[in-house]
């Protein structure tokens, strides 16, 4: 029988060169693998098993050392992933606009004691649109990775003596970790779940059960050709089908991660090993961690920077920008630390980590008490500055003042009392809800809700639009169900308001976001939304069940049309740039389609900004000096303003 107790194992690059080529293709945007960010599923299920296979025969021997242990690990990922953090600030410092460089920041520190995963686990996900923005995203893994590598070996020392226990206690473990994945997703938070540690031993342990199995299971699942070409399929399968949209996704990882260990188990002379074991797949299964540093903050460059040709041309040359990046830095800087790693001290390699560390926390420091560093482009300084000096009061006769903690999450009582504006003492109320458009049109709903003597109330979550029974696949995809669905509802029971505006960015949910990605897709119970066409069918049932809702409480229910979007944010366009007219109306189709089919049967009232912000032909971003826009689709204060008497028009 072949033996799983050897140094190396081509099948085992082969399958680390599937998990690399799968993650890079989903990255770049092909959409064939729309699982294809399993690929780090696989690579937890490789270490787990290679991992304990290597500190169980060392135990055996007696020959483990936790202080060697750990040193090997610094040489075999620090000095590569030193070199891609450099470059990364050099890259980020050059193409990164403020903001980004200055979340850049947190990043950056953070990957100094290995916990990035915790600071993207505060954001809105790893599958949302400003992923292209955030140059060391997929260090997540990575910390996951060393977090358990500082755990397991401490594990494993306690186990050691306890034989006929390991597999029992492994066992548990796995099953708690599996639990708490699938409770965040039952508790709608799968941001959080998709980086928890706690959430991936689970994986982790999986891999390190085949070395713990007796001896007479790993026998029979030796050399079965049926199992292992069955497992493979299984993965191959999960990187096709098994994308985010998919409900149950996280529970379903089990599948790929087990054919995983099921092929580690029937090694042996199949035909699946062969294929696994082939020259290109083991080299490239050697690349796999470099691959799987370079490729990312290069496409963050890509996405960031303003390069002319087609997307494909820009694709092409990222691809073998990768490939040539990669192997350098394996040839001339990973291989040579691991091959040579007994040269070095503790002391020698104690040092190389502290200077990481101080690298990155001084760095990242000096990035985050500059705000981004907002000097190295001038235009979003003057942008800024004439944002930050419109007055708001000489152009309407309202002191603008924004009500604070008006999250959707809030008690609706809390919103009654804390989020109200206009004339607090008149009798009727209007409630303004949506995503984050609804705060970008608050100044034009205060000073119209001041000028009629009304009084309104406003409640926002960004990213989710203001239907009910609805879930967003934006990287936190049921938050909207829930806020929409059990704090929106509790509002409306209490009678408080005549009316309602809803309010979003209509067409990022029905048209999906400008780079094509399928963010922001809106699904429902029966629909897993992943193209426009699916999303607007769902959009147009709860559109109308939502307003159909409101208006069983007697509620008027006005509908507010999108602004223009910009090709990019008003900070980096020309003065004097402005949206063909048939360019927004191609963008508003959807909602514009709606609303003549169903305006009479709904009884809607509709707002559309585009005659007042669009009255030449074209919308504009600038207007009497001042800049319209405060990114590429929220408009400033000084649009909101202009706005403001059609607003008024409708109270």
């Amino acid at each position: 029988m072949p033996t799983l107790d050897k140094k190396f194992y081509p099948e085992i690059q082969g399958l680390r060169a599937v998990a690399i080529i799968a993650v890079i293709l989903f990255h770049f945007g092909w959409k064939t693998l729309a699982g294809g960010y399993l690929g780090v599923d696989i690579f937890f299920v490789i270490s787990g098993f290679l991992i304990a296979q290597m500190i169980s025969i060392e135990l055996a021997r007696g020959t483990f050392n936790i202080r060697r242990f750990y040193k090997n690990r610094v040489m075999r990922l620090l000095p590569n992933l030193f070199l891609m953090i450099i470059v990364s600030v050099v890259i980020s410092y050059f193409v990164l606009k403020p903001y980004d460089f200055f979340q850049y920041a947190k990043s950056l520190q953070f990957s100094a004691v290995y916990l990035t995963n915790m600071v993207f686990a505060r954001q809105q996900g790893y599958f949302d649109m400003s992923r292209e923005a955030k140059p060391l995203l997929h260090t997540w893994s990575l910390s996951i990775e060393e977090q358990f590598y500082l755990v397991f070996p401490l594990m494993l020392i306690l186990l050691f003596k306890f034989k006929q226990h390991r597999v029992l206690v492994l066992s548990v473990i796995a099953l708690a970790s599996f639990w708490v994945r699938y409770n965040y997703q039952q508790n709608h938070l799968p941001t959080e779940g998709f980086f928890s540690f706690a959430g991936r031993v689970w994986e982790f342990v999986i891999g390190a059960l085949i070395v713990f199995l007796p001896a007479h299971i790993k026998a029979r699942l030796a050399n079965q050709s049926g199992i292992a070409l069955g497992s493979f399929a299984l993965i191959i399968a999960s990187l096709i089908f098994l994308d985010e949209a998919v409900p149950y996704a996280s529970s379903l990882l089990i599948i790929p991660c087990v054919a995983t260990a099921l092929i580690i188990l029937s090694s042996g002379t199949h035909c699946t090993e062969k294929l696994l074991s082939t020259r290109v797949l083991v080299f490239i299964g050697g690349l796999s961690y470099s691959l799987y540093l370079w490729h990312w903050p290069l496409l963050v460059w890509l996405h960031n920077g303003d390069f002319a040709g087609s997307h494909a041309l820009q694709i092409s040359v990222l691809f073998a920008l990768t490939l040539a990046i990669s192997y350098l830095a394996w040839r001339y800087v990973e291989e040579p630390f691991r091959k040579n790693r007994e040269r070095f001290s503790g002391r020698q390699v104690g040092l190389m980590t502290l200077t990481f560390g101080i690298f990155c926390v001084s760095i990242g420091g000096y990035i985050y008490a500059q705000s981004g560093m907002e000097n190295r482009f001038p235009n979003w300084v003057k942008v800024k500055n004439n944002l930050d000096t419109f007055d708001f009061k000489t152009a309407t006769g309202t002191t603008l003042q924004y009500p604070a903690n008006c999250a959707i999450g809030d008690d609706p009582q809390a919103i009654l009392q804390h989020c109200a504006f206009g004339d607090l003492q008149a009798a009727q109320r209007f409630l303004v809800v949506g995503d984050s458009h609804v705060a970008a049109w608050y100044p034009a709903f205060q000073a119209a809700a001041e000028a009629r003597h009304t009084q309104g109330v406003f409640a926002t979550q960004p990213g989710c639009p203001p239907l009910f029974d609805i879930s967003s696949l934006d990287g936190a995809k049921n938050i909207c169900a829930e806020k929409f669905d059990t704090r929106i509802k509790a509002l409306i029971a209490t009678r408080a308001f005549n009316k309602v505006y809803l309010l979003a960015s209509w067409s990022m949910y029905s048209e999906g976001d400008p780079n094509n990605q399928p963010n922001h897709f809106i699904s429902d119970a029966h629909t897993a939304a992943n193209d426009r066409a699916s999303s607007q069918q769902v959009m147009s049932a709860h559109l109308q069940s939502t307003i159909q809702y409101l208006q069983s409480f007697g509620i008027e229910v006005v509908l507010v049309h999108s602004v223009a979007m910009l090709p990019k944010v008003v900070q980096a366009l020309p003065e004097n740039y402005s949206v063909p007219l048939a360019q927004l109306q191609q963008q508003n189709f959807f909602m514009t389609e709606f609303v003549r089919d169903h305006a009479a049967e709904l009884h809607l009232t509709v707002l559309d900004p585009s005659p007042t912000l669009c009255s030449t032909g074209a919308c504009l971003t600038r207007a009497n000096g001042n800049v319209l826009y405060t990114d590429n689709n929220h408009i400033s204060p000084a649009g909101a303003a202009l706005l403001t008497p059609l607003v008024a028009s409708s109270m």
